[in-house]
């Protein structure tokens, strides 16, 4: 069912933000960080949450506010997935330039990664406490069958699916 798999990458992408804070706390103390693990956690969130998990819930969100009323402001999620978008292709572009020797003071990073995992966990804590509810007390078995007869065939994960992408093998084993 849809609204599973949106609960599933949620919580995928939790145990991605948790790592990110991690190294945010590695940066914080002076420690060693990993940044082709925040390289690669930044990816799997460009390549499969941007791609596949938000155009999923964005179907749900926009049958649900044009067979609904929109008490929970589901319609503003759509701005706030492409805002997510611009930040993460944002914060992608500072890591690369990280991983290419660019010199970018640790304090202006941590602060990048802090709002980065900070904004993607906000919104997450969004859907999760208050719009998914919502649109599940709401939608009928009828408009569940509607809305997965429009999905195409489920995009396997490559990160949390049952096979890896070589690309993610290395972040699949730091979690």
């Amino acid at each position: 069912m849809l609204v599973a798999s949106i609960h599933r990458d949620h919580s995928n992408i939790s145990r991605l933000l948790r790592l990110l804070t991690q190294n945010l706390g590695a940066i914080r103390d002076e420690k060693p960080v990993n940044f082709g693990q925040i390289r690669d956690t930044v990816m799997y969130l460009q390549e499969y949450a941007e791609k596949y998990h938000h155009p999923k819930e964005d179907l749900i969100y926009h049958y649900y506010v044009s067979h609904y009323d929109d008490h929970e402001g589901v319609a503003k999620l759509d701005a706030e997935h492409e805002e997510l978008a611009v930040l993460t292709a944002e914060f992608a572009d500072t890591v690369e330039m990280i991983l290419m020797d660019a010199v970018i003071p640790l304090d202006l990073f941590a602060d990048r990664l802090n709002k980065f995992v900070e904004q993607q966990r906000s919104h997450l804590e969004l859907e999760e406490s208050s719009v998914l509810p919502a649109i599940e007390k709401t939608l009928t078995t009828d408009d569940w069958n509607s809305l997965q007869s429009q999905w195409e065939e489920e995009e396997q994960d490559p990160l949390f699916g049952e096979q890896v992408a070589v690309r993610f093998k290395e972040l699949a084993a730091a979690l």
